[in-house]
């Protein structure tokens, strides 16, 4: 069965690890920046105060360089259990108010730096901000954007991961269908040979009972192309139309030995009809219905009638008998291996796009038909 992961590459730029080495490399330039401004400061150096570093000048804002992949990594950790509310929000206001208090702290050391205050002093120095400056909630309006991006991009690539199992789903349905109609038309072709075979090896065998050897050689030889295309497994579950009707031909040319001069054709084909895509073997099945349950059931029909025409956007295609009319309870349709195969061939293929009746023919006859969408090959 196949594993629906989707492509097993991911694009560089949404290698984590790609971007962890360049925060990584970008940390250690930024530090060695850092240190080597501050060095004359840390080494004691007399002419060299805070007030003049790059640690006291650069805005606080630059430590968000150094949070990100915190804020990240948290939220990977914590989104299987953001839907269980009201954790959600509860965590994430308690860390909107560590991310402040955090730049408040830094805020407060960078002034005890500044003015060489000891540690002792901090809560003073916090003190003194909050009433002069009041709390600088900037940094947890930057946490909050920050995680409404991570959340948009995990939805996001939730989305486009279901979007591509759903066609990935929808081409294995197509496949999966594509498969069934060809088992159906497998299984018609078993249903058609073994009668069929029998059928016609009685015929050939009268024929040549009575001297007709070269009639029994006719019957052999269509008898054998007939078999060659219909075993055909390379054949697709559509086919022309004109590809069907010559299928029906052969087999009706054989049909014929056997009815002999009861049995007369007649083909009513309007030629746009004949580039139409039609289901394989088809027709196949009324005829032989027909033949059956119609001409062979009254000594008087004689009469099989095939028609294909093209109404708007429908193709209609009937085939007609003038043999006895259905029975009340339609068991000819309903209990027939080979129309019950075509109803469902039908069904998988055009879904509520195509009909199959089956009805009396006043004043007598009975007329199977079939609408389609009318459909060609491509150009």
């Amino acid at each position: 069965m196949k594993n629906f992961q989707g492509s097993a590459t991911t694009p560089a730029w949404r290698n984590w690890r790609l971007w962890f080495v360049v925060w990584l490399v970008g940390t250690v330039i930024f530090g060695v920046l850092l240190v080597a401004d501050a060095w004359p400061w840390l080494t004691g150096s007399p002419h060299s105060t805070f007030r003049n570093t790059k640690l006291y000048l650069w805005p606080l804002g630059m430590v968000w360089w150094l949070l990100v992949p915190a804020v990240i990594w948290l939220q990977r950790k914590m989104s299987d259990i953001d839907c269980k509310w009201p954790w959600s929000p509860i965590r994430h206001l308690l860390l909107l108010g560590i991310i402040t208090g955090l730049f408040q702290l830094l805020e407060a050391g960078r002034i005890l730096l500044a003015n060489h205050l000891p540690v002792a002093f901090l809560p003073v120095v916090i003190s003194d901000l909050h009433r002069m400056e009041g709390w600088n909630y900037l940094p947890a309006l930057i946490y909050a954007l920050l995680v409404l991006v991570l959340y948009a991009t995990s939805f996001y690539g939730r989305w486009r991961a279901g979007q591509q199992l759903t066609g990935e789903l929808q081409v294995a349905n197509a496949r999966l269908e594509t498969r069934l109609v060809r088992a159906s038309l497998d299984a018609l072709k078993m249903q058609l040979h073994p009668h069929f075979l029998f059928n016609t090896l009685n015929s050939i065998t009268s024929l040549m009972r009575n001297n007709r050897t070269h009639e029994a050689e006719d019957v052999v030889a269509g008898l054998g192309e007939l078999l060659r295309r219909s075993l055909d497994h390379r054949q697709e579950a559509k086919a022309t139309l004109e590809h069907e009707l010559e299928f029906l031909r052969r087999y009706l040319a054989i049909e014929s030995i056997r009815f002999q001069d009861r049995l007369h054709v007649e083909f009513d084909i309007a030629p746009k009809c004949l580039p139409t895509l039609v289901p394989s073997l088809i027709l196949q099945p009324l005829v032989e219905n027909a033949m059956k349950h119609g001409i062979s059931k009254d000594p008087a029909a004689r009469l099989l009638r095939i028609s294909a025409a093209r109404d708007g956007t429908r193709l209609l295609l009937t085939v007609y008998n003038d043999g006895p009319p259905l029975p009340r309870e339609d068991a000819v349709l309903s209990s027939g291996i080979g129309m019950q195969n075509t109803l469902t061939r039908l069904q998988m293929l055009y879904g509520e796009e195509a009909r199959l009746w089956l009805r009396d023919q006043p004043p007598h006859g009975v007329r199977a038909e079939i609408i389609l969408p009318f459909e060609t090959l491509s150009p």
